[in-house]
């Protein structure tokens, strides 16, 4: 993956990742007008890339390793859940890719330097699923 010193987002990140597993993938957020400016609005409030491999199609909420949970727990949400309920009956695999520069054994950078060696990693790979009503509650 890149070297720390390459600017990348979570975006160019796991669009590189996908593509070099064999994914046709595409971004499906997009800026949309807002009072004071723009906002960015994901594919159906959740999804950030969708990507297609033979008769798989994916969506990808994209993100830091930090905000992973956030992301999972945003998918999983009332506001939320009617989507999340269709894509899953239509077949759509939905993941939470959260990203993290590692050193070479696989822990956390701590480098202020730019020029350190660390690489990014995918360090969380969520699979999201839709949770009953019981579980929507707690």
């Amino acid at each position: 993956m890149a070297a720390l010193d390459e600017a990348v987002t979570p975006t160019q990140l796991s669009l590189r990742f996908l593509r070099d597993d064999g994914w046709l993938v595409d971004v499906c957020e997009r800026w949309v007008p807002a009072p004071g400016g723009r906002v960015r609005r994901d594919l159906f409030g959740m999804i950030d890339l969708v990507a297609v491999r033979g008769a798989e199609t994916m969506g990808v909420q994209t993100t830091s390793h930090s905000n992973a949970l956030a992301r999972l727990n945003k998918m999983q949400d009332d506001e939320h859940a009617v989507a999340l309920e269709a894509l899953h009956a239509a077949g759509w695999l939905l993941v939470v890719h959260g990203w993290r520069k590692s050193t070479r054994d696989g822990h956390a950078c701590q480098h202020e330097s730019k020029r350190c060696g660390c690489r990014y990693t995918l360090h969380r790979f969520i699979t999201v699923t839709p949770l009953n009503e019981d579980e929507r509650a707690l």
